[in-house]
């Protein structure tokens, strides 16, 4: 997470945490369904890697939370990220 004076930029990897909790689904059983290292989704709930389109269309089929849903959030995480970065500049 990305703090401001002005502004909080929140990954998607938080709502992807609070879908696992509701799921009861440890991150480990998670990359095994997803595909993917554990690492890798360890960096995706902590904001490190950015979500791609590709791994929304998983999450959908994992999660069964829409692609568009995941690919919005990614986008709003983004324009606030560049927001308070831009905001720690001036």
């Amino acid at each position: 997470m990305k703090k401001s004076k002005t502004f909080i930029a929140t990954p998607p990897g938080v709502t992807i945490k609070e879908q696992l909790a509701e799921n009861g689904m440890s991150e480990k059983e998670f990359a095994k369904r997803m595909g993917i290292s554990e690492k890798h989704i360890s960096r995706l709930v902590s904001g490190e890697v950015k979500l791609t389109p590709e791994m929304a269309v998983r999450l959908e089929m994992v999660l069964g939370v829409p692609a568009k849903f995941w690919n919005n959030l990614e986008a709003i995480y983004q324009s606030e990220l560049a927001k308070a970065n831009s905001k720690d500049v001036n």
